[in-house]
């Protein structure tokens, strides 16, 4: 049986950041950085063609509020978890990404601001994978998706 493939998503208007991983290795690697350009309708559909090309299992970073609840842009990503797991037919699990872009900023200290920013929004998605996966190997949960 092959490893369950993995992708962390950390969703932002302008940009996705993708970051993967599998279940045999769990080594976290960012990915790809996913612009928005066009209309919404053609990106999600490009989009949807890049992560399911990649993965059996979705994880998307919900930002969450200081408090832990639901504020406007967690909505946002939920209807775009929604939409993403439509087109792809895959399971789409959400983990608290409060910590994820903030977390790597460091690591991209004396990096020119456009690099930066598109650098960070893939380191994101490692730390929103890298933190769900860990949860699950907590759990014993790790490895018992099926792939598609």
């Amino acid at each position: 049986m092959r490893p369950i493939r993995y992708i962390g998503v950390d969703y932002g208007e302008k940009r996705v950041g993708l970051a993967k991983a599998d279940s045999d290795t769990l080594f976290i690697a960012p990915f790809r950085v996913f612009t928005f350009e066009d209309e919404y309708e053609d990106d999600m559909e490009h989009l949807s063609i890049i992560i399911k090309g990649e993965a059996d299992v979705i994880i998307v970073g919900l930002p969450l509020t200081r408090e832990g609840t639901e504020g406007p842009m967690a909505k946002k990503v939920r209807e775009f978890a929604e939409d993403l797991a439509h087109r792809t037919d895959l399971p789409v699990h959400f983990q608290d990404e409060r910590m994820s872009t903030r977390a790597n900023a460091g690591l991209l200290q004396g990096m020119r601001t456009e690099e930066r920013k598109k650098l960070i929004d893939a380191l994101a998605a490692a730390g929103i994978l890298q933190t769900w996966l860990q949860k699950m190997k907590a759990r014993s949960d790790l490895g018992k998706q099926k792939p598609t």
